[in-house]
C-alpha cells in the first residue's frame, strides 16, 4: 500500500466516524512558546482541551507535519544509526475534545489496523500504563492478556508537547517482526530495545493539564490524542526492512546514488542522514524558517550542515542538497501545496547555505590553527572548542577531525558545560510570555473576545487582575476593543475606568497562548484592592494611536504588493513591525535594491493611495483564502476561519491586524531607508500620514537653512553643493601634489644618512628618523620609497606631529631571511604597541616614551640580531 493511500484512507476512515479533517498546521507553533517546532499532531489543538472556549468541532483528524530537531524530543542525533527515527515525519492522528474517550479510541484503532489495513491480529502487541487498568480491560476484548504489556510512566505516560499543557496515560500498538529479529531473550516483549517490536500508533488519553510548577490539574475537557507515524506504518504495509526503504524515501535515495555514485546498501548511515534531513530542510523553509545563528534558524542551519558533512563522506565537494529538494517537492506537493508555491525560494536558500558552509569548511582548517596554535597542552580546553563551534560555526565532527590531524585531544566535558550555559541563555531569550503575579481571577476565565475591528469602546466584565513589573498591573476582561500585539502589529493604548472612580491607563496590550488579552498599564485613580471579578468597566482605545497603526498596517500591505509587482512574485515576507511611528518590512529577495527600484515602489504605492481604493475584510477558511489568491504567511498559525484583507481587487492577504477602510486615508507615504540585513534578506522602513508630513516639513526647513548657509536659492542648492565638491576635489589634488613633493623631500633627506650594519660580510643600510607628517599612510609611503631604492635596507620612522606618536618599521624583501619586523618590535612591547608581519609593522609609542630612546633601542636590537 502506497504511503499516499495510507494517508488518504486514515483521514477518510475517521471522517466517517464524525471527525473533521483539519489541515496540518505550520512547523512553527506560534500558539506555543514552549516549543521550537511542531512535534506532534496535538500541538495545534492544545487549547481545545485546556480551556472552555467554544469549539468549531469536538472530533478532528489530521496528517500533521512534525519536526523533532532541537528541544526535549529531538531525534537529530539518532538519525543514521536508526532505521525508524526521523527529524521530519508525518503524524496521522484522531482527536476528541470532551467527546469520546478510551473505549471508542481503542475500538476504532483496532478496526482501522485489522479491518482496513488488514494487519494480522497475531502480529499485534499492546503496551499500556501500568496504573491504567481501564485501558487494559478494553484491550482484552480484542487481544489475549499475554499480549498486553504494562509499562511505567517513562513509556506510557505522554506529554506535554512542551513544558506545560495536556498530558495523560497512553497505550501503544506494536508490530511484531518475529523472533528472528529479536534479542533472543525469553521475556522479549514491547519495551525491549531490540528490533523485534515496532511501536507505530500511540493512543494518548489527555486527562491532566501540567502547570509550570510541575503540578497536574484536571483538564477542562478530557479526550483523545492519537499519533501514528506515517513512515512506520508505511514500512509495515510495504513489508520492507526500515522506514528508509519505503516509497517516502526511495526516490530521494536513488537521486543521492545518482549524484554520488555510491550505493545506499554500502553507505546506509550517510544516505539516511541526507534523505531524512532534506525533507526537514524543505518543509522548514517552506514554513518560513531561514538559516541563522539562533532559535529555529540555528536548528535548520545545523540540519543543512549535517547533510553537507554526510555528503563529504560520500566525496561530494560541492552543493548538492538543493538538487534533492526538487524530489521532495514533487513527491509531497499534492498534499502540501506550500512546497510547490515556495519551490524557488526553497532551492535558492538551500544552495546558498550550502555554498556558505563549503566555504566555511575550506577556511575551518586555517581558523582552527589560528585559534589553537597558542595552546601548548595536548588537550584543547572546552572553552576554545566551544568558541570554534559557536562563534565560527565549525561543526563538532569537523573540530574533532581537525584535532586528530593536529595531534590534539578535546575536553568535551568542559565543552558540554559551555553548551549547557548557552542553552540556558537561549532558553531565557526564547521565553515568550508576560511576567505576572495573580491577584484576582475568575474561576471561569476563558479566551477574551476581541471586538475592536468595528469599534474602539466597549463595556465589559473583569475576569482577572495580575501584578506586573515596574508598578504595572494587567487587567483581563471577558471582551475588549484593545488589539493585542501580534502579527507584527503593536498593542493598543487607551483608558479603562469604572463608575466607582477607578481609572487605568493602558500602555500596552498583549495576548497569551490561551487567547487571554492582557491590558498592561498603570493606575491613575483608585485602588487595585477594590476591584471585583465580574465588575463592569468601560474600555476606550486611543483613537488617534489606533488610526496611525491602521494606516501603517494597510501601507505595509501596499508595500508588499508593490514589491511583488516591481521585483517579482518570489518576494516573500520574513517579518514586520507595525507601530504608530513607522512601519518596517523584512522580506526575502534575490535581487539587489537601488534608488531606482525604491522610486518605482513609492510611485506605485502613491498611485494606489490616490486611487482611493476600498479596503475590505472577509471571513473564510484558509483553503478558500488560498484559492482566492490571498497571500498567507506559513509562519503564522491560522484557525478554522481566517480574516482576509483585500486592497481593491489587486491584493489579498490573510491578516488579523487592524486596517483602514480606504487607501486614500494614508495621505502620505515615504520610504526612509532600505538595507540588506542578511543573505537575500532585505529591510525597508517607511513613514506615513502625519509622521510623513512632519518629515517633509523638517526636510524643507533643513533645505532652507542649508540655502542660507550657502547663500543660494533653494532650487539651486544642489548645483551649489556640486560646485563646492568640485572645488574641494581640486584643492585636495593641489594639497596632494604639495604633499607628494614633501614626501619626496623627506625621503631624499633620510636616504642621505644611513647607518651601516655588517651582517655576514654583507652591508645593510638602516634608516631612522623623526618626521612631522600626521598621516600614517604617508609615513608608510616614505618607508616604501626608501626600500624600493635601497634593496638591502631597514627603515624605522616615528611621526611626532600628533598627540599620539606612531611609528612604521619596514624591511626590504632581500632581508626577510635575516630579520623579522614583528619579532623585533615584540622585544620593545614595554614601550610600544604594534601589529603587522615579518616585513612591516606599524603602531604607537606608549605615553611619555621618548622617540629618540625608541630609535636607539631599535638600533641596538637590529645590530644584535
Amino acid at each position: 500500500m502506497e504511503s499516499k493511500k495510507i494517508r488518504e484512507d486514515f483521514l477518510k476512515f475517521f471522517e466517517g466516524k464524525g471527525h473533521k479533517i483539519v489541515k496540518s498546521s505550520s512547523l512553527i507553533p506560534f500558539d506555543d512558546p514552549t516549543l521550537l517546532f511542531t512535534n506532534a499532531g496535538m500541538v495545534q489543538f492544545k487549547k481545545f482541551w485546556a480551556t472552555d472556549i467554544p469549539l468549531p468541532y469536538t472530533r478532528a483528524t489530521s496528517c500533521q507535519k512534525c519536526l523533532r530537531a532541537g528541544g526535549k524530543d529531538s531525534d537529530l542525533e539518532k538519525i543514521g544509526e536508526s532505521g525508524k527515527h526521523h527529524t521530519f515525519f508525518e503524524m496521522l492522528g484522531n482527536f476528541s475534545f470532551g467527546d469520546y474517550f478510551k473505549k471508542e479510541a481503542i475500538e476504532w484503532a483496532f478496526e482501522f489496523v485489522v479491518e482496513k489495513l488488514k494487519i494480522p491480529e497475531d502480529k499485534l502487541w499492546i503496551s499500556y500504563f501500568k496504573e491504567d487498568l481501564e485501558t487494559k480491560e478494553i484491550w482484552k476484548k480484542f487481544l489475549p492478556e499475554e499480549k498486553l504489556v504494562p509499562l511505567g510512566e517513562k513509556d506510557n505516560f505522554w506529554g506535554p508537547a512542551g513544558d506545560t499543557g495536556p498530558c495523560g496515560p497512553c497505550t501503544e500498538i506494536y508490530y511484531d517482526f518475529g523472533k528472528e529479529k529479536g534479542c533472543g531473550k525469553p521475556d522479549c516483549k514491547p519495551g525491549c530495545n531490540c528490533e523485534r517490536f515496532l511501536e507505530f500508533w500511540n493512543l494518548v488519553f489527555p486527562q491532566y493539564d501540567k502547570q509550570s510548577d510541575g503540578s497536574l490539574l484536571p483538564l477542562k475537557r478530557r479526550g483523545v490524542d492519537t499519533g501514528m507515524g506515517l513512515e512506520r506504518i508505511a514500512r509495515i504495509m510495504q513489508k520492507v526492512e526500515t522506514n528508509y526503504d519505503t516509497d517516502l524515501f526511495i526516490p530521494i535515495i536513488k537521486k543521492i546514488e545518482e549524484i554520488t555514485g555510491f550505493s545506499y546498501r554500502e553507505n546506509k548511515r550517510n544516505f539516511r542522514i541526507i534523505s531524512d534531513h532534506i525533507r526537514g530542510i524543505v518543509f522548514a523553509i517552506a514554513d518560513g524558517v531561514f538559516p541563522s545563528n539562533e532559535g529555529r534558524g540555528y536548528v535548520l542551519r545545523r540540519i543543512i550542515r549535517r547533510g553537507c558533512l554526510s555528503g563529504l563522506d560520500l566525496n561530494v565537494k560541492e552543493p548538492f542538497l538543493f538538487r534533492l529538494s526538487e524530489i521532495v517537492i514533487n513527491m509531497m506537493s499534492e498534499f502540501y501545496p506550500e512546497l510547490y508555491e515556495n519551490r524557488n525560494i526553497i532551492e535558492k536558500v538551500i544552495q546558498e547555505e550550502e555554498e556558505r558552509f563549503y566555504y566555511l569548511i575550506s577556511s575551518s582548517r586555517k581558523i582552527f590553527l589560528e585559534i589553537t596554535r597558542k595552546e601548548k597542552e595536548e588537550k584543547l580546553k572546552g572553552e576554545i572548542v566551544f568558541k570554534l563551534y559557536d562563534t565560527y560555526g565549525i561543526p563538532k565532527d569537523l573540530i574533532e577531525e581537525l584535532a586528530f590531524q593536529n595531534n590534539k585531544k578535546i575536553d568535551w566535558a568542559e565543552f558540554e558545560k559551555f553548551m549547557e550555559k548557552q542553552k540556558e541563555i537561549s532558553k531565557i531569550k526564547s521565553k515568550i510570555g508576560i511576567k505576572k503575579k495573580e491577584i484576582l481571577i475568575s474561576d471561569r476565565i476563558i479566551e477574551t473576545e476581541f471586538t475592536g475591528y468595528e469599534k474602539l469602546s466597549e463595556i465589559s466584565k473583569l475576569s482577572g487582575v495580575f501584578e506586573g513589573e515596574g508598578n504595572t498591573y494587567l487587567l483581563v476582561f471577558e471582551k475588549t476593543p484593545f488589539y493585542p500585539e501580534k502579527g507584527g502589529q503593536i498593542g493598543d493604548k487607551g483608558i479603562i475606568y469604572n463608575e466607582e472612580g477607578f481609572k487605568f491607563e493602558v500602555i500596552d496590550t498583549q495576548i497569551d497562548e490561551n487567547g487571554l488579552i492582557y491590558h498592561i498599564g498603570k493606575i491613575k485613580d483608585g485602588k487595585i484592592e477594590k476591584l471585583k471579578i465580574g465588575e463592569k468597566f468601560f474600555l476606550e482605545v486611543d483613537s488617534e494611536f489606533r488610526k496611525k497603526i491602521s494606516i501603517n498596517h494597510t501601507s505595509t500591505h501596499l508595500l508588499h504588493y508593490a514589491l511583488r509587482e516591481i521585483i517579482g512574485k518570489e518576494v516573500r515576507q520574513a517579518g514586520s513591525y507595525v507601530g504608530d511611528d513607522k512601519l518596517r518590512f523584512d522580506f526575502v529577495c534575490f535581487s539587489e535594491l537601488d534608488e531606482g527600484v525604491i522610486k518605482k515602489i513609492e510611485e506605485l504605492i502613491y498611485k494606489k493611495i490616490f486611487e482611493k481604493v476600498d479596503v475590505r475584510t472577509e471571513i473564510m477558511t484558509i483553503n478558500e483564502a488560498i484559492e482566492k489568491g490571498a497571500i498567507a504567511l506559513f509562519t503564522e498559525k491560522y484557525g478554522e476561519k481566517v480574516r482576509v484583507v483585500s486592497t481593491g481587487d489587486f491584493h489579498k492577504e490573510v491578516c488579523g491586524g487592524t486596517h483602514l477602510k480606504n487607501t486614500g486615508d494614508i495621505f502620505l507615504f515615504h520610504i526612509t531607508s532600505f538595507s540588506t540585513i542578511g543573505k537575500n534578506l532585505k529591510r525597508i522602513e517607511a513613514i506615513t500620514y502625519k509622521n510623513c508630513l512632519e518629515y517633509f516639513l523638517q526636510s524643507e526647513n533643513n533645505l532652507k537653512n542649508i540655502s542660507k548657509l550657502l547663500k543660494s536659492e533653494s532650487e539651486k542648492v544642489y548645483n551649489r553643493i556640486e560646485k563646492l565638491i568640485e572645488e574641494l576635489e581640486n584643492k585636495k589634488k593641489e594639497i596632494e601634489k604639495y604633499l607628494n613633493l614633501e614626501i619626496e623631500r623627506i625621503t631624499e633627506q633620510i636616504l642621505k644618512t644611513p647607518e651601516i650594519i655588517l651582517k655576514e660580510n654583507e652591508e645593510i643600510k638602516f634608516f631612522v628618523g623623526k618626521i612631522k607628517i600626521i598621516d600614517k599612510e604617508n609615513v608608510g609611503k616614505i618607508a616604501d620609497k626608501i626600500v624600493e631604492r635601497e634593496k638591502n635596507s631597514l627603515v624605522f620612522l616615528i611621526s611626532e606631529a600628533d598627540k599620539e606618536n606612531f611609528f612604521v618599521f619596514k624591511i626590504s624583501n632581500n632581508l626577510i631571511k635575516n630579520f623579522s619586523a614583528i619579532k623585533i618590535i615584540k622585544n620593545l612591547s614595554k614601550y610600544i604597541r604594534g601589529g603587522g608581519n615579518e616585513k612591516f609593522v606599524s603602531g604607537v609609542l606608549e605615553k611619555n616614551i621618548n622617540g629618540d630612546f625608541i630609535i636607539e633601542e631599535v638600533k641596538r636590537i637590529v645590530k644584535n640580531e
